[in-house]
């Protein structure tokens, strides 16, 4: 079989995760890598030695003949390296949120429809076994129509310095935004949202919003940077679901393992990572080995469809724009866009 060329844009931190995780995949060889830090061009040569450098992906694309692009950098910057991949002719994997506007999300699925390339976006609890024994149970029906879903992702304050560069709803609460979606299978219609700034800052450091659906579900979605340090874990996620003949709770970090010291207690998570005796598993590798499988059967993701990562930045960004006008807004029922 012959191996796919994979680059990489952007190596930060979760950056190594995915090397990690592809170091496994024998499938793939990465041989490019663009990052504008020298520093990071050489953490990840050592992952990587044969695989050539570049501080610009346009010139990382016009040299290299590649089958697929890892997009990984921030946030706000997925649109430009993520249009230009799938224009030079390869697949597309880019980490969740697909983009960063409505607009933005729209083209991009669009270009990978007109440029006939796949492109998957890092909704990674899509590959959780928690998330989805959930989504199995709801789908066997004995649990009835889903009425309401309240989700809450808090994470650490020493966080909030790294990520100030956008709203936390398109960091942690995109997660449970798209989850919503995929529980009720239904789009949502409408939103009401508050954000709430520290002092000193231009950026949010909490979001508060209601989603209404259009078969008369409700979501209540909270996510904020306002964990103290010294809490048992950096995060706080939590989901609740209601339905007519039942409920589901799902909480993360699971505190099955505790490590206690003299500041502060630890409860780490391992559903989305995990390494053991040389073997690594978890969400996110079951997600990148599921692009891999796309790419080598040339069949698109009925996991996750480029539209479903649309619709998530659809709701993220209406949820920005309710609170920064403080009134409900609407929401047009689907993604629109040419081809199948």
């Amino acid at each position: 079989m012959k191996r796919i060329r994979l680059g990489l844009i952007g190596l930060g931190r979760f950056a190594e995760l995915h090397a990690r995780i592809i170091t496994r995949l024998p499938q793939v060889e990465v041989t490019a890598l663009c990052d504008p830090d020298p520093k990071r061009q050489a953490t990840f040569k050592e992952w990587f030695p044969q695989a050539r450098c570049y501080e610009s992906w346009s010139d990382m694309l016009t040299a290299e003949s590649l089958d697929a692009v890892d997009v990984l950098t921030p946030e706000h910057l997925h649109e430009a390296p993520v249009r230009d991949a799938l224009r030079a002719g390869a697949h597309v994997f880019v980490e969740k949120p697909l983009a960063h506007t409505t607009e933005a999300a729209d083209r991009l699925v669009q270009e990978s429809i007109d440029c006939g390339r796949l492109l998957m976006t890092g909704h990674v609890l899509r590959f959780d076994q928690r998330y989805i024994s959930v989504k199995e149970r709801l789908g066997g029906g004995s649990l009835g129509a889903i009425r309401s879903i309240y989700a809450k992702r808090n994470n650490g304050k020493r966080f909030f310095s790294q990520y100030n560069r956008i709203s936390p709803v398109f960091i942690l609460g995109i997660h449970d935004i798209d989850l919503m979606h995929w529980y009720m299978e239904d789009e949502v219609t409408e939103v009401y949202a508050v954000r709430s700034f520290p002092a000193g800052s231009a950026a949010p450091d909490l979001n508060s919003a209601i989603l209404r659906f259009s078969r008369g579900g409700i979501g209540i979605l909270e996510c904020n940077w306002l964990l103290q340090d010294g809490a048992s874990s950096f995060q706080d996620i939590r989901m609740e679901i209601t339905a007519e003949h039942g409920g589901v709770h799902i909480q993360d970090p699971e505190a099955s393992v505790l490590y206690t010291g003299k500041e502060k207690t630890e409860a780490p998570s391992f559903s989305v990572l995990h390494e053991a005796h040389g073997r690594i598993g978890g969400a996110l590798f079951d997600e990148l080995a599921h692009f891999v499988d796309c790419m080598a059967s040339g069949v698109p993701s009925t996991i996750l469809r480029p539209k479903d990562a649309a619709n998530a930045v659809r709701v993220a960004w209406a949820i920005e724009q309710s609170a920064a006008v403080g009134h409900p807004i609407s929401l047009s029922s689907r993604l629109e866009v040419k081809g199948p």
